[in-house]
C-alpha cells in the first residue's frame, strides 16, 4: 500500500504520525512525503523567523501528539531547560522547532521517503491509484493526504503587482527587512497576524512609521486566565439528544441560549449587553488588562468547545450558518482568537504614546507609482509608502484561484468541489474529497484550511491534529475491504 503525503506542516505531521503507527502492524505500507523546502517539517505558520512572534496559547494548550496532553510541555522542560513552561507564551519558531524534532522521529521509524518538492498535478488513473508529478518526478499511489496548509492571502484591492505592496508577510525577518529606514508602513487588517507585524515594528524596526487599517479599526481581544469548563448544556447527550428531537438539526437560536446560559453557570457578573461592546478595540484592550478573569471565563466556553466545533456546525441548516457568519462570526472570532496579554499591554502603550496609529471605515486604497492613499469615510485620508498585507487568507475557492498551481488544477478539473462556506467539500468524518466528477473519493483525504468550510473552527494544533487519526483509520479499513 503506497500513501503520499503532501505537506509537511501540522496536518502532514499529524498524517505520517498515525502512519506510522499503522506500519508496527502492517509492514506493506510505503509512505512518501512531499513538502516544500523552506517550511518542510514546520508549515508556514511555525517556519523559521523573528523570535518575538508568539503563539496565541500557552504552552499547555498545544501538543503534536493527541494523547500526550503535555508533550510540548515534556519537550520544553527536556530540550530548552525551561523549569515551569506550562503557562508561557512561546515563539512560534520555537514550535516548530517541537515539530520538526518529532518529524524527523517518525520519518526515522517508517523509513518513509522524502521529496522536498511541490507537487503541481494530481491524476486519477483508471485503476482508481493518483498519479503525482513534481518538477522531476512522476509517482503513483494507492492513498493521497493533500496537507497543502494556508490557502492564498486575500487581494480585495488588487494591489499583488503593486512593488511596495507585501501581500504575505511570512517570513517577517525576510519580508521586512527590505523596508528603507522611517517608511510609513500601512498594516491593512487588525486580526491576528497584524499583532505579529506590531511585535516585530516593536522590537526591531522602530524606525518604521506603523498605522493599522481594517474596517472595524478594532483588534482581537487578549488571551485571559483560562478555567476549566463543565458544560451544561454543551455536552455529547445533550447535543446528540437535540439533534434526534429536530432532525439531525440544531437551530442557532439554540446555540445562542445554551451560551447565554453556560456563561450564567460561570456567575459572571455581565450586563445583558456585553456582547455588543465594541472588542479589540482601545477601551475594550484596557479593560481585558485590568480584569483577566471574565474574559478568561468567557474564552474558555468557546476554546473547550473545539471537539464539539465540527459537530455544532454541520447541525446548523445552511440558512443558520450564513446568520451566524454575517451576525456573530466577528464577535465569535474575537473571543476565540485572542492574543498573549503581554502583546496587549505593548500595543495600549504604543497606541496611548502615538507610536502607532489605528484606523477603521477604510473606503477604498489609491494606488500612486511608489506609495498609496487610504482614503476613510469620514476621516482625513493617509498617505502610506508601503502595505503590509495582514487581512487574512482567502477561503473561497474555484478554479480560478492559480496562486496554488495544484489546487487549481484539481478543481479545473472537478477533482475537488468547493464548499459553500469555504474550502472543498469532504465528508466527516473521514475528510474523504467529494468530486463532481468521481464522487466520494475514500482514498483521498483533504486536510487544514482546505476544509474549514466543513470542519469549521479547525485553525488550530489540537483539532487538525487529532483529525489525521480518523481519516487514516478510514483508508486502512477500505482498502481492507
Amino acid at each position: 500500500m503506497k500513501i503520499a503525503i503532501i505537506g509537511m506542516g501540522v496536518a502532514g505531521i499529524s498524517v505520517l504520525r498515525e502512519w506510522t503507527k499503522e506500519m508496527e502492524t502492517d509492514s506493506s505500507i510505503e509512505l512518501t512525503v512531499f513538502g516544500d523546502q523552506d517550511t518542510f517539517g514546520t508549515g508556514v505558520p511555525y517556519q523559521k523567523d523573528n523570535e518575538n512572534l508568539l503563539m496565541n496559547v500557552p504552552a499547555e494548550f498545544t501538543t503534536i501528539i493527541p494523547e500526550r496532553e503535555d508533550d510540548f510541555v515534556d519537550w520544553l522542560k527536556n530540550t530548552q531547560d525551561e523549569e515551569n513552561p506550562r503557562f508561557k507564551y512561546y515563539p512560534r519558531q520555537l514550535f516548530g522547532t517541537y515539530l520538526t524534532d518529532r518529524m524527523k522521529g517518525w520519518l526515522k521509524q517508517s523509513k518513509a521517503k522524502v521529496i522536498k518538492e511541490k507537487v503541481e498535478t494530481i491524476g486519477i488513473l483508471p485503476n482508481k491509484q493518483f498519479r503525482l508529478t513534481t518538477s522531476y518526478t512522476v509517482k503513483d499511489f494507492d492513498a493521497v493526504h493533500l496537507c497543502i496548509g494556508n490557502l492564498p492571502y486575500k487581494d480585495p484591492y488588487n494591489l499583488i503587482e503593486h512593488p511596495n505592496f507585501i501581500i504575505n508577510p511570512f517570513p517577517m525577518e525576510k519580508n521586512l527587512s527590505s523596508i528603507p529606514d522611517g517608511a510609513k508602513v500601512g498594516v491593512l487588517g487588525t486580526g491576528l497576524t497584524s499583532i505579529d507585524i506590531f511585535r516585530y515594528s516593536y522590537y526591531n524596526r522602530s524606525d518604521l512609521k506603523v498605522s493599522f487599517f481594517s474596517n472595524s479599526g478594532r483588534f482581537k481581544s487578549i488571551g485571559g486566565e483560562s478555567k476549566s469548563i463543565n458544560y451544561e448544556f454543551f455536552t455529547k447527550e445533550n447535543i446528540k439528544k437535540t439533534k434526534e428531537n429536530n432532525m439531525g438539526f440544531i437551530s442557532l437560536e439554540t446555540y445562542i441560549k445554551w451560551f447565554k446560559k453556560e456563561i450564567e453557570n460561570q456567575e459572571l457578573d455581565l450586563n445583558s449587553d456585553w456582547i455588543e461592546q465594541p472588542f479589540g478595540s482601545k477601551v475594550s484592550i484596557e479593560k481585558e488588562l485590568e480584569d483577566s478573569n471574565t474574559i478568561g471565563a468567557v474564552q474558555s466556553i468557546l476554546l473547550d468547545l473545539n471537539p464539539l466545533l465540527t459537530d455544532l456546525w454541520m447541525a446548523l441548516t445552511e440558512t443558520d450558518k450564513q446568520i451566524f457568519l454575517d451576525k456573530y462570526y466577528g464577535i465569535w472570532d474575537k473571543l476565540r482568537s485572542s492574543f498573549p496579554a503581554e502583546s496587549g499591554k505593548k500595543l495600549i502603550s504604543a497606541w496611548g504614546a502615538n507610536k502607532i496609529n489605528v484606523f477603521g471605515n477604510i473606503s477604498n486604497i489609491v494606488k500612486n507609482k511608489q506609495s498609496f492613499k487610504f482614503i476613510l469615510k469620514e476621516q482625513k485620508s493617509q498617505q502610506i509608502d508601503y502595505i503590509i498585507n495582514a487581512i487574512g487568507t482567502e477561503k473561497n475557492v474555484s478554479f480560478k484561484m492559480n496562486r496554488i498551481p495544484l489546487l487549481h488544477q484539481l478543481l479545473n478539473e472537478r477533482i475537488l468541489q468547493p464548499e459553500t462556506f469555504g474550502g472543498v467539500q469532504v465528508t466527516l468524518p473521514d475528510l474523504s474529497a467529494v468530486s463532481q466528477k468521481y464522487g466520494v473519493i475514500q482514498t483521498m483525504k483533504i486536510h487544514g484550511e482546505l476544509i474549514s468550510g466543513i470542519q469549521f473552527g479547525n485553525n488550530s494544533v489540537d483539532i487538525i491534529s487529532e483529525s489525521a487519526r480518523s481519516s487514516v483509520k478510514d483508508i486502512v479499513q477500505h482498502i481492507k475491504d
